[in-house]
């Protein structure tokens, strides 16, 4: 039978382990939101070009030269993905028709609208694309 500490130190570890479940399941949530968030924001901003699906087919498309990417094709690294998304197509050698949505977005609604394409955009082993 455990003494009156040892029972004392056993229920702040459980306690403790229960807390850090709450708040991984937080901050699994909390990305959900994120990415919710940014595919709102790509609705609204990207799908014009990208198209709703952001497959590359959008009704301007076909007038913009070179032609919007599909970004469920897209190979970008995350840190590429980041500096256009930010920066525009230029700043990576790519269509300087892509805005620099940095100087018109948040914070915030560049972090969202980031991770919502990198959760479209292919996987390791995956030619697909990731959830959608």
């Amino acid at each position: 039978m455990a003494s009156r500490p040892d029972l004392f130190l056993h229920r702040c570890a459980l306690g403790a382990a229960a807390a850090g479940l709450v708040a991984l399941s937080a901050a699994a949530h909390a990305q959900q939101a994120d990415i919710a968030a940014g595919r709102a924001l790509f609705v609204q901003r990207c799908a014009v070009c990208h198209g709703e699906k952001a497959d590359g087919q959008s009704k301007l498309a076909g007038m913009l030269n070179p032609k919007p990417a599909n970004l469920l094709a897209s190979k970008l690294d995350v840190a590429a993905r980041n500096q256009i998304v930010r920066k525009g197509g230029a700043s990576v050698g790519r269509s300087p028709v892509m805005p620099n949505w940095e100087a018109e977005l948040p914070e915030s609604d560049l972090r969202n609208v980031i991770a919502y394409v990198g959760s479209i955009a292919p996987t390791a082993g995956s030619p697909t694309g990731g959830a959608k």
